[in-house]
């Protein structure tokens, strides 16, 4: 059957066998005869289902097959999170310079003052003032849940998402956390970018373990303070908000120069009540305002790089 439903083109009918019987499936899909098949989704970009499939054959499937389901899970978020970043806005400020040829910008009142103060007789190279946009730094970090609570679709967009930052800010410092229980420093926040690696780690990263924000808090605030020259410090917390370990995270959150949080709905809410349901939205709440930062909520998973998109172009 699941032969038949590559021959037949039909995804719905191999992904829905995946999830019924993953170990036959995951048996035929590591012939060689489907290497073929998978490369050419990828190449006409009907490559949407492989990364789901990647994430459910990755326990079971032998190393050559999942490597190479990750290796094409890869390329296609590389390719997604250009798309959506463009290459990045960067965040340009201007400078008064001293006029030299080829300027393109004036300082108009600076340079008619400098020319009043000088009697208003000939205006001199010295009296115009040019205006020079520079890229301005910023320091970021980047604090993701991957707590059992938020299994499933949020580790793809996890990936998806820190690839999406390092290419949009590719010319600031960044560190990405990962936290659950405990918190890991995926990136250092003075360490060279490396996005394929980056989302090597986060692919083969474990839904596990309860959710402690404060730990990735007290990790990503570590990293801010770790660059003195810059006045910028951002810090973006993604999370549901329902933690379960550690301390009130709003003790830490009043710690940030800046503090944004992106709210991301549980990957199941049935049978959960509906004060439970909102419980999170109100923790990320208190802990925006604690930080002094943006309150974003998304409907899903898939909203959240264009979402942070859209933050980085405003601070």
């Amino acid at each position: 059957m699941t032969g038949l439903s590559v021959r037949e083109g039909n995804i719905e009918a191999l992904m829905g066998m995946a999830q019924s019987n993953i170990y036959a499936v995951t048996a035929e899909l590591q012939k060689s005869e489907y290497n073929q098949f998978f490369s050419q989704k990828f190449k006409n970009k009907q490559d949407s289902f492989i990364p789901f499939l990647y994430f459910m054959i990755r326990p079971h499937a032998p190393r050559s097959f999942k490597i190479m389901l990750q290796k094409l899970t890869r390329s296609i978020i590389l390719r997604h999170s250009l798309n959506i970043s463009g290459r990045g806005p960067h965040g340009k400020a201007r400078h008064r310079i001293t006029y030299y040829p080829g300027i393109s910008e004036f300082d108009l009142n600076q340079t008619i003052f400098n020319y009043i103060q000088n009697g208003n007789q000939i205006l001199r190279f010295s009296d115009i003032i040019g205006i020079e946009r520079r890229q301005r730094k910023r320091s970021i970090v980047l604090i993701l849940d991957t707590s059992g609570s938020m299994f499933g679709k949020l580790l793809l967009n996890a990936a998806l998402t820190t690839s999406v930052l390092t290419y949009a800010l590719s010319k600031d410092f960044t560190s990405i956390i990962l936290f659950n229980s405990r918190a890991l420093v995926l990136k250092e926040i003075k360490t060279q970018n490396n996005i394929t690696r980056l989302i090597d780690q986060i692919l083969e990263t474990e839904a596990v373990g309860f959710t402690n924000i404060s730990a990735g808090l007290k990790k990503g605030l570590k990293e801010l303070n770790k660059i003195k020259s810059i006045r910028k410090k951002i810090g973006i917390l993604i999370t549901d908000g329902d933690y379960n370990r550690g301390k009130n995270p709003t003790l830490i959150a009043t710690k940030f120069p800046k503090l944004h949080v992106i709210n991301i709905p549980p990957e199941s809410q049935k049978g959960i009540s509906k004060e439970i349901q909102t419980r999170g939205q109100h923790i990320c709440k208190r802990i925006a305002r604690a930080g002094r930062g943006y309150y974003i909520p998304v409907k899903n998973f898939s909203e959240i790089p264009r979402t942070l998109m859209k933050l980085i172009s405003k601070i």
